[in-house]
């Protein structure tokens, strides 16, 4: 008998077919507006990003893995990025598509990248910045057991003016 996970999503590696999915959110201005990426994405570049996504996160520096709902439909991503194999830690950055957002699932996405980040890389940490204005994303870091650690000022160039940046970081509590 099946085990039943204890948790509402999964997550997979990217496959060809999540391209016009990717596009949509990469390119979405409302997505853009927190994001503290502001260059836009297209088709091909993706498409080459997607045709690299069987390398592991120790050949790459990253790992984008698709989200999926209990349906397996997608719903947004998580990414681990900035990997150090000699200081075992890596970036966390999370993108929920607009239409499934205010349903726990970036808190989900959160813990399930915790376990697999400590449990299966053998990370030590995990860190993510986050601008100051995104509250939804602060409260969801530091639900999520990250301490915020650092606070950059003017660090963003946004709308005619700079933003501050606040760093989180969450430590591996099994090392």
């Amino acid at each position: 008998m099946k085990e039943k996970s204890k948790y509402k999503i999964s997550y997979r590696a990217l496959e060809p077919d999540d391209i016009s999915q990717l596009y949509l959110w990469e390119n979405d201005l409302e997505i853009s507006q927190v994001s503290l990426s502001k260059v836009p994405f297209s088709k091909y570049v993706l498409g080459q990003y997607i045709s690299q996504a069987h390398l592991t996160i120790q050949q790459t520096g990253q790992f984008r893995f698709m989200l999926l709902d209990e349906d397996k439909h997608p719903l947004g991503c998580v990414d681990l990025f900035d990997y150090d194999a000699i200081h075992r830690r890596a970036a966390i950055g999370i993108l929920i598509d607009p239409n499934f957002r205010s349903h726990g699932y970036a808190s989900e996405a959160i813990k399930l990248m915790k376990d697999y980040s400590f449990d299966q890389l053998g990370l030590q940490q995990l860190y993510c910045t986050v601008g100051a204005q995104n509250i939804s994303s602060i409260k969801l870091f530091t639900s999520g057991g990250f301490l915020q650690i650092g606070l950059k000022k003017d660090w963003i160039f946004k709308n005619g003016g700079f933003d501050d940046v606040i760093d989180f970081q969450c430590i591996n509590p099994y090392n």
